[in-house]
């Protein structure tokens, strides 16, 4: 008589890669000044006596001189500030 055995299956998980996205930047609150720079405008802060551009200018030019809080996620690598909001500072 023949028996029939079958050979014990393993079963094996093929790991997929999980798309890795970089985390999204957190909003920062900066205050200063927006002053006029060439053809754009920057957020001058005076404490830290740092210069950030603003990659906004129609939502930073009608706060020109003035002092403000700006809402936005900043890029490092070029000292920008991405605006989300600006509001004078009185």
């Amino acid at each position: 008589m023949f028996s029939l055995t079958a050979a014990p299956l393993q079963s094996r998980v093929l790991s997929t890669p999980i798309f890795q996205t970089k985390p999204q930047p957190e909003s920062e609150t900066f205050m200063g000044t927006i002053l006029k720079d060439g053809e754009n405008f920057v957020l001058s802060d005076s404490v830290t006596k740092t210069k950030y551009t603003l990659d906004n200018p129609k939502k930073a030019g009608p706060y020109e001189g003035k002092t403000v809080k700006v809402t936005g996620t900043l890029d490092t690598s070029g000292n920008l500030i991405h605006v989300e909001t600006i509001q004078a500072v009185v």
